[in-house]
């Protein structure tokens, strides 16, 4: 497995964003968290790029939206 740069952008009331983090977790998986309940500017950014839900997920330069998890996996070549 390659090193990739992964970022998620979650919501506090969000039990796909719980779910996700949880699964990357399993994975062994290391992400960088962008929660936009803590931070709204978060939300600003990842609307910039098209994206208008949460969890979003960004591998690289690749954006998956949702919990689309063997999308995440196959991306993440695990």
């Amino acid at each position: 497995m390659t090193k990739q740069s992964v970022t998620i952008y979650s919501h506090d009331q969000s039990q796909k964003s719980q779910r996700l983090k949880e699964q990357l977790d399993v994975w062994g998986v290391n992400y960088k968290e962008k929660n936009i309940t803590d931070n709204p500017n978060y939300l600003l950014e990842l609307q910039k790029q098209g994206v208008f839900a949460t969890p979003a997920i960004f591998i690289d330069d690749t954006c998956i939206e949702g919990l689309q998890l063997d999308r995440i996996k196959h991306e993440l070549q695990i």
